[in-house]
């Protein structure tokens, strides 16, 4: 999993506080890393500001100057809320062009607003592996009102912040491994000036709009309360904003299904099944790996290098001996019950293997402890030397301290969210954990610490987890420049699909293509090493990569040998 922010697979994030909040409603299959940011803003009758000026007004907070991008001319769209599909919301605003202003194509000679001599292959600038190929500087009118959400001077973008009655209680799970919400939003404003004046924005700037979420996201992803989130999804479309930048864990599946009703683009989906983006297209996108994706992943990992093999990283000896036993754990969602069977459907056609024993959990704060000692009690008696945990950051906590109390010591397969994480569940059993997840790099060298620092030399991150914020703001923007000045919900998703093919990043690979509602490709393995130094914090305990930091394809089954060897990792 990725885990330098992007939501990518080391994005994938990403252990943050909504991560660790709302994760707890739901299950992001593989790692999320991750992305977008929480954000927590404290509304006050009076508007107050923060450092990046952030004006918070009563219900809703907006930012002036928040970043922005155009998207890119194409064709019109359908789906829920666009012309043509069920909602019928209009995907150009009064008086645009059908066709668009004329622009000059990615790639094309001349000269980028940031002094870039542009031509064929060429990067808009030279900082992020991720850049979109170059644009010369737009010139002309840009069509104005093109979407909901769209003028000519601006591209509203909303975030809600989140709301929650068991907050606490996840909070006091998570300790210290949780951000400032304030933070983020801090982060993701710094971004966003800098971006305003990289990418081409063909007279646009973003502003972001922040607003108090009403429904209860831990509830929601239990089907409960959902009038309530439908209303959040309304606040956000009357804005008008354009797009939601909810961060993941902070949204729900129905949030975001919402969203997609009222026609506001969404970049917060986190591990749904890629049937579910394509029913919600053009609206759904996600920087974290797909639900799909990262089903396949557990598929060709355990396939590969792991079935048929003695279980030798489990921590009772006599696993080491047998042959793998899987057992597959994760919540009871109905899109990630539909992961979920897409492992062990996959297991069955891959490699002839059978999940020996599955089982679902409630997304229930409260009921997690009570839960996790029955679900290691149905392991431990099915014989099961591998657990598949597809499970939140907050689950794995109680899971392996009820592993402890029963004398249970599997090997785990499960997902990456961060060093800090990592420290919270069991350690005896963390150092029998391999994930979705490789070594963190130097923080100071990251892409996303690099950035920060041209965008604000004289500050540091205001939060820990400034990665995902980063990831989340960057994968908005590429698909904002790529999409051209007739922006609308359509184009946004030619913006996406027309992705590059990047460079190896720290968030491995990113790239477009028919149907790529997230850019992630690839991912690293990791172990967990509680005694090693965490380049993410400087503390003890970090995940470490296996196979030399080798990075895999998810959706590429040659790209996991050689086939029946045991994976390199925990120094073996």
């Amino acid at each position: 999993m990725d885990r330098t922010g992007a939501p990518p697979t080391r994005v994938l994030d990403v252990a943050t506080r909504q991560y660790l909040l709302k994760v707890v409603a739901r299950w992001s299959p593989l790692f999320v890393c991750t992305l977008a940011l929480a954000l927590v803003v404290a509304l006050a009758s009076a508007p107050s500001s923060n450092r990046n000026g952030t004006a918070l007004y009563g219900q809703r907070a907006l930012t002036p100057g928040a970043g922005s991008q155009a998207v890119a001319p194409g064709a019109a769209a359908t789906g829920p809320g666009v012309a043509g599909g069920p909602g019928g919301a209009r995907a150009a605003g009064p008086g645009a062009a059908a066709a668009g202003p004329a622009v000059a194509g990615a790639g094309s000679p001349g000269t980028t607003r940031t002094g870039v001599g542009c031509g064929p292959g060429v990067r808009q600038f030279p900082w992020s592996a991720y850049a979109p190929i170059c644009v010369p500087a737009f010139r002309g009118a840009n069509g104005a009102s093109t979407a909901k959400g769209v003028t000519a001077t601006q591209i509203t973008v909303s975030y809600r912040a989140p709301n929650s009655t068991q907050q606490s209680a996840a909070q006091s799970l998570a300790g210290n491994a949780f951000p400032d919400d304030n933070g983020l939003i801090q982060d993701m404003q710094t971004y966003m000036r800098y971006f305003n004046t990289q990418f081409e924005l063909y007279g646009r700037k973003v502003v972001l709009a922040p607003y108090q979420g009403q429904g209860d996201y831990l509830s929601e992803d239990q089907g409960q309360g959902l009038a309530a989130t439908q209303a959040d999804a309304q606040t956000a479309a009357s804005m008008p904003a354009f797009a939601d930048l909810t961060f993941p864990l902070f949204g729900s599946q129905y949030y975001e299904q919402d969203l997609a009703q009222a026609g506001v683009v969404a970049i917060g989906g986190l591990g749904f099944t890629t049937q579910w983006y394509s029913r919600f297209a053009p609206f759904e996108y996600s920087v974290t790996p797909t639900g799909t994706a990262g089903a396949q992943g557990f598929v060709n990992i355990a396939c590969d290098r792991m079935a048929g093999l003695p279980a030798v990283y489990a921590g009772d000896p006599v696993y080491q001996t047998q042959n793998r036993v899987f057992g597959l754990i994760g919540p009871d969602n109905p899109e990630y019950l539909a992961v979920a069977d897409q492992i062990a459907n996959g297991l069955s056609a891959t490699c002839g293997q059978t999940i020996k024993k599955r089982v679902s959990y409630a997304i229930n704060v409260a009921q997690f402890e009570q839960q996790s000692v029955g679900i290691i009690a149905q392991m431990k008696s099915a014989g099961v030397t591998t657990v598949i945990c597809g499970c939140d950051p907050l689950f794995p906590i109680l899971l392996t301290q009820a592993a402890d109390q029963q004398q249970y010591k599997p090997e785990w397969l499960g997902i990456g969210w961060y060093d800090p994480q990592g420290r919270l569940p069991a350690q005896d059993q963390m150092t029998h954990t391999i994930s979705q997840e490789g070594a963190y790099p130097t923080a100071s060298q990251t892409e996303a610490y690099r950035v920060f620092k041209l965008a604000d030399p004289s500050h540091e991150p205001a939060e820990q987890y400034y990665a995902a914020a980063y990831y989340s703001v960057l994968y908005l923007f590429d698909a904002l420049q790529a999409a051209g000045p007739n922006l609308n919900p359509g184009t946004f998703q030619q913006g996406m699909f027309s992705m590059p093919t990047s460079p190896p990043g720290d968030a491995g690979i990113w790239e477009g293509g028919q149907g790529a509602f997230s850019p992630v490709r690839t991912t690293q393995l990791g172990y967990w090493n509680s005694g090693a130094t965490s380049n993410f914090d400087g503390k003890a305990g970090a995940w470490q990569s296996c196979e030399g930091g080798r990075w895999f394809s998810f959706l590429d089954p040659n790209a996991w040998q050689p086939n029946h060897t045991q994976l390199h990792c925990f120094g073996r």
